[in-house]
């Protein structure tokens, strides 16, 4: 996080510098979208890395911009405990690739309210 919020500091786009919009979601949900797009579209490994790179730099990109960068890591630690309670299987909504992680029985969410 720290190389992200010192791009923002640098540009002048903290979450402290300026509020964060409905517009500005949009933005930033495009703009993850399209990196999505590019690593899909890729033809060499260099531009999958560079399109998955340029994901995560907006993801938390956002995440700082929306004021989060400080619980992060608390967030990220509680969604990847969740995780490593799942078990390895297909997931019906994502298609029928079986190296996907399911939900057992009993499975929950990891609380994030505090967080937020």
């Amino acid at each position: 996080m720290f190389r992200i919020l010192q791009m923002h500091e640098q540009f002048g786009m903290t979450c402290h510098d300026v509020d964060f919009s409905a517009k500005e979601k949009e933005f930033r949900y495009t703009a993850m979208l399209e990196e999505i797009v590019e690593y899909r579209d890729a033809d060499l490994p260099e531009d999958e890395l560079d399109a998955l790179v340029d994901l995560v730099v907006f993801a938390l990109g956002t995440v700082e911009r929306m004021g989060w960068a400080d619980v992060y890591e608390e967030a990220f630690t509680r969604v990847m405990a969740a995780n490593m309670q799942k078990q390895v299987g297909t997931n019906k909504k994502r298609g029928d690739f079986h190296i996907d992680l399911i939900k057992p029985d009993g499975w929950e969410a990891p609380d994030l309210k505090d967080l937020v």
